[in-house]
Parts: C-alpha cells; sequence; structure tokens
C-alpha cells in the first residue's frame, strides 16, 4: 500500500471518531434539554425549531452511519460517491437549521448569560442546568458543523486512487507510477532475465 493510502486512511481515520462522538452527543443533548426544559414547570419555553433540529439531526446521524457502513463493508468508491453527492446540499441546510436554531433560540433563557456563571441568582437549580445543557448543546453543534466540513473538505479533496492519465497518440491509458514503482518494475525485469 503506498503511502499516499496510508496517510489518507489515517487522516480519515483520525477525524471520524470525534465525528462519531459529535454525532452521538449533539442529538443526545438536544433531547437532554428538551427533557430539563420541560421539568421547568413553565419556566423556559421550547421553541417548533427544536424539533425540526432534533430531526434533522437523527437524519444526518443515519446518512453518515449509512456511509460508514458502505465504508467498513468495502465500498468505497460507493460511500465516496455519496459523501460526493449529499455534500453538495446537505452542509447548506444544515447550517441554514442551525442558524435559524441558534437565532430563534438566543433569548429562550432571558437574562442569564449564555456560559451560565455560578454567581447568577438563578430561580431554581434546574434552570441552572438547563442552561448548562442550552450552552453545552450549541457549542457542541457548532463544533460538528466546522468539523464536518473540515471532513468532507479532506475527504473530497483527497482522491482516494491514482487516476489514469490517457496518452492522446495512443489512445491508451496507462497508469500513473511513482519513480520507485518504475524502479522496482525495472528490477523484476532484470531479475527474471538473469
Amino acid at each position: 500500500m503506498s503511502l499516499y493510502k496510508n496517510f489518507r486512511k489515517c487522516v480519515i481515520g483520525c477525524l471520524s471518531i470525534p465525528l462519531a462522538l459529535l454525532i452521538l452527543v449533539c442529538p443526545a443533548l438536544d433531547i437532554a434539554k428538551i427533557i430539563i426544559f420541560n421539568h421547568t414547570n413553565g419556566e423556559l419555553k421550547l421553541y417548533d425549531i427544536e424539533y425540526a433540529y432534533l430531526s434533522y439531526s437523527f437524519l444526518m446521524v443515519v446518512v453518515l452511519f449509512c456511509c460508514t457502513i458502505c465504508i467498513s463493508r468495502g465500498f468505497n468508491n460507493m460511500a465516496e460517491n455519496s459523501a460526493k453527492s449529499l455534500s453538495c446540499f446537505l452542509p447548506f441546510i444544515w447550517i441554514s437549521v442551525l442558524v435559524i436554531y441558534t437565532i430563534s433560540t438566543r433569548n429562550e433563557l432571558g437574562e442569564i448569560p449564555f456560559f451560565c456563571p455560578e454567581n447568577y441568582n438563578y430561580k431554581s437549580s434546574t434552570i441552572r442546568l438547563a442552561c448548562q445543557i442550552r450552552a453545552a448543546n450549541i457549542i457542541c453543534v457548532w463544533s460538528f458543523t466546522i468539523y464536518i466540513m473540515f471532513f468532507l473538505i479532506i475527504l473530497l479533496g483527497l482522491p482516494s486512487e491514482k487516476k489514469p492519465k490517457v496518452d492522446k497518440d495512443y489512445d491508451q491509458i496507462e497508469e500513473v507510477y511513482s519513480k520507485e514503482d518504475k524502479f522496482n518494475k525495472f528490477d523484476k525485469e532484470d531479475k527474471k532475465e538473469d
């Protein structure tokens, strides 16, 4: 296996682990936020966008899970083609939903600061917990968005294999080899002649 293929697998593998964690953490935090907001006795209200965001985040989990299964089963080209197709529109829809979600929910805690300081006078410990879950949710969602964009750029920017070079004079396709591959080929031919 070439150094390039090893590098590509290493980069994608290293990015996949935190991405997989964020894929699971984002919906989990949103579910926790919905549950805790419902336990504040009406002091904190949920917006309808909350459920749209949650539905879309589950859709993202399913799509990325399917791509992962394709890659693990050896259907790298199918997964790569799917990722290329999905990367055309899914990130823009995701960012649109996320911007609308962030703007719509920016005042849902009223005057409570975003990072939920300890010295703030909360009405109850449930409100403080809701604030912390909301802050963690927003941070994870935007981290996921930045991370998935970075992952897609690397996945789509690094080709999976060497492309054949077309020789226009003879209309033949010849593989593009590195210098080491050419020398190894000549060495093998020399050994056969001996």
